[in-house]
């Protein structure tokens, strides 16, 4: 009865285990690099005591990504968790970085006010001497002097640049993460995405609306302020009209923004793009609402100076 039971327990947990394997999904890239880079940040002791709070704040984003990918929530919203939890992270080293360079400016100092220190007694010790031994201690006090003098500088000097470096990054991050949200973009596991609703064109045409050319005005002052950056322009349909109709529309419709973008002054081999009808729809095409969701021009934005990667 014992030996029953035993067996009985042990395949309940084994359902379990594999009921919670089962609910499990994988963690995408930009998770990955959030943990590993968190976990760099935490792992490093100049962090830990110079930029605590810039710390929590990226492991509280890491833990909400890890938590949005554990209630199985849409891989776009981890991978956006993900990608500020790694920008967090990264603040949190330059400032540290910062800091440091910050208390070896003030070593730099203290190592100063010794050396002069070092400078007055080799002087009253130079007015003192009267034999040659004396006056060669007071040449070798002096070339001592002369070469902590100099370490001092050197040292300050790397401070300086350190300092405004991390600067320049924080900068950086914080305009990147300003133009990203004006274009209401949304990090991806292939970029960055900007969504260009129906309202770009009447139904049914391939021109660009006048009054749609705002919003493509805005992705255009992007593009040129990270010039090495692709992009990829894919054009989606609703499923009413045929399957072949519903491509070209498409994939006029990606050419449409394209030239506009190329009229704005975006180089052409920065460019791609692709039709693909009603083959990849966000939402049923059950209702006018969703249908309209469907109808889109989607842009990615390469998050590095590769090109976006295709669907196909």
């Amino acid at each position: 009865m014992k030996h029953h039971t035993a067996l009985t327990v042990s395949a309940l947990l084994a359902t379990l285990i594999l009921g919670a394997c089962a609910t499990s999904q994988p963690a995408p890239p930009a998770l990955v690099e959030a943990r590993s880079t968190v976990r760099s940040a935490e792992l490093d002791a100049q962090v830990q005591t110079q930029a605590p709070l810039e710390l929590k704040k990226a492991t509280d984003s890491l833990n909400r990504a890890n938590m949005l990918l554990d209630k199985g929530e849409p891989m776009a919203d981890v991978s956006s968790a993900a990608y500020v939890a790694s920008q967090q992270a990264k603040t949190a080293m330059a400032v540290a970085q910062a800091k440091g360079n910050d208390a070896a400016m003030s070593t730099a100092e203290l190592e100063r006010e010794r050396v002069r220190s070092d400078m007055r007694a080799a002087e009253a010790q130079r007015a003192r001497a009267q034999t040659g031994a004396a006056r060669q201690q007071t040449a070798v006090a002096e070339q001592r002097a002369a070469g902590a003098e100099q370490r001092a500088a050197g040292a300050e000097q790397q401070a300086a640049v350190a300092q405004a470096s991390a600067s320049d990054a924080q900068q950086q991050t914080a305009e990147l993460q300003k133009r990203l949200n004006e274009l209401q973009a949304k990090q991806t596991e292939r970029g960055m995405l900007v969504t260009l609703g129906d309202v770009l064109f009447e139904s049914g045409r391939a021109e660009v609306k006048p009054g749609a050319q705002n919003s493509l005005s805005k992705l255009a002052t992007f593009l040129k302020q990270y010039p090495t950056r692709h992009i990829l322009i894919e054009g989606h349909t609703d499923n009413v009209g045929s399957a072949s109709y519903n491509e070209g529309l498409s994939q006029r419709r990606a050419g449409a923004v394209q030239s506009s973008l190329m009229g704005m002054g975006v180089p052409a081999n920065r460019v791609t793009t692709a039709g693909y009808g009603k083959d990849y729809p966000i939402a049923d095409n059950t209702t006018d609402t969703n249908r309209a969701l469907n109808r889109r021009v989607e842009v990615y934005i390469a998050d590095n100076d590769m090109p976006v990667k295709s669907r196909r």
